[in-house]
């Protein structure tokens, strides 16, 4: 069947992030988990119990809240807590006993039931949390949502090398109803994200209102993460706390969405171009990151080829070093490709820099590094690998490596 009128609807970006839908309010306060007095304590808040999707890092070391918060995917969710400074890593019984407070202690305040809320955390590995401190701040958040709105507030308390919020939404209509996503996050340094459905850190909350079954949801989000937050790297390194969440409540009263027809595919653009804006975002925070690439993949044999030619593009730490560098380094990349274990015939592979082709066949264009060395001052830079044996595509956006990198993570406690 062709695509209806609704799927090529215009999607209109409005402000609010996570607060955006209906029913929805967050914000942040700090406790004293971060030095300086810096919010360090958000949470969110639905007023309709919420139907629950999540995605949670791949690497075999989870978190504490990790593993409560995907025990609870099958639960309705009131409430989100999330903390920074801190990412209850290794920590052993208490840790476990820790989040299990956290969520006990917000749904006390808020009067909600046992099991209605999760929780996320971000910070230092391998320390406790200082309990009285986080239980201060959880009875002081959980009076202010009563009164207060602020995502900013939230967005703060959810950073850790960050140096700048990152909230999306956006609205649409469905039939009479308006419907609205919107996301906040966090990410910038131990970005490498392979995050498995229901299976510095990425922190990733997406709210709506739409009425939707829970398994077409499930779907959406799946769909969401392939084409944009499993398509980053940072400096190829998989966090153990890595968390996506996507709460629904059903408070825009859309006709209940039971099957993917022309408003699930509508809701599944806009959640996708919600989530590819916020990881670019995360890309361009990258810790000391100036630039970012796209590395794009066009006519590979297999899809399996395309992946590993773009992931080994993306995460050499010598193409990022020259792309800092503003070095239009072809050799780097072509090394990569060779490493990466996919089928090409560099007879036939084109490399390119923003449309100029510095490697043609087998051999470089000498005119055209020339220009693409103009090219690499850009902020934003395309890598294009034109294979030209197959119809398999593929794309990962990356970051350069700079200076700043290694000052940050010289000194931060992980």
């Amino acid at each position: 069947m062709g695509p209806s009128e609704n799927e090529f609807i215009e999607l209109e970006k409005i402000e609010g992030g996570v607060t955006a839908p209906k029913g929805f309010r967050a914000t942040g306060v700090s406790c004293g988990l971060k030095e300086g007095g810096y919010k360090d304590l958000g949470l969110i808040y639905s007023e309709i119990p919420c139907d629950v999707v999540g995605a949670f890092t791949s690497n075999k070391v989870k978190a504490a809240p990790v593993r409560l918060s995907m025990m609870r995917m099958g639960n309705k969710i009131s409430a989100v807590i999330a903390n920074s400074g801190n990412a209850n890593c290794v920590t052993g019984k208490q840790g476990e006993s820790d989040a299990i407070r956290m969520t006990g202690l917000t749904e006390q305040f808020l009067e909600l039931p046992e099991g209605s809320a999760l929780v996320a955390s971000t910070g230092v590995i391998g320390e406790n949390l200082t309990m009285d401190r986080v239980e201060y701040g959880i009875e002081k958040v959980c009076r202010m949502i009563k009164s207060e709105n602020n995502v900013a507030n939230f967005a703060n308390a959810i950073m850790t090398t960050d140096t700048r919020q990152k909230n999306h939404a956006c609205e649409f209509k469905l039939g009479e109803s308006t419907v609205r996503i919107g996301i906040t996050c966090k990410g910038a340094g131990m970005i490498k994200p392979d995050v498995q459905m229901f299976h510095a850190t990425m922190l990733v909350f997406i709210t709506t209102d739409i009425s939707m079954q829970k398994t077409l949801l499930h779907d959406a989000l799946k769909e969401a993460l392939e084409y944009s937050f499993n398509r980053i790297s940072v400096d190829n390194d998989t966090s153990t706390n890595d968390t996506v969440l996507l709460l629904s409540n059903g408070a825009a009263e859309n006709a209940v969405i039971e099957e993917e027809n022309d408003d699930y595919r509508v809701f599944v653009k806009a959640l996708t171009e919600l989530c590819m804006a916020s990881a670019k975002a995360v890309v361009k925070d990258g810790e000391g990151a100036n630039k970012i690439v796209k590395v794009e993949i066009k006519h590979a044999l297999t899809i399996s080829d395309a992946k590993k030619i773009a992931r080994a593009i993306a995460d050499s730490y010598l193409v990022k070093t020259a792309v800092f560098g503003n070095s239009p380094n072809w050799g780097r990349v072509l090394a990569a490709i060779g490493y990466s274990d996919a089928k090409f015939d560099i007879d036939r592979l084109i490399f390119s820099i923003n449309g100029f082709a510095v490697l043609e066949k087998g051999e470089p264009n000498r005119a055209n590094i020339a220009k693409a060395s103009a090219e690499m001052i850009q902020n934003e830079i395309t890598f294009t690998v034109d294979l030209g044996v197959g119809y398999k595509e593929y794309y990962v956006w990356t970051c350069d490596l700079s200076y700043d990198y290694v000052k940050i993570n010289a000194h931060y406690i992980s």
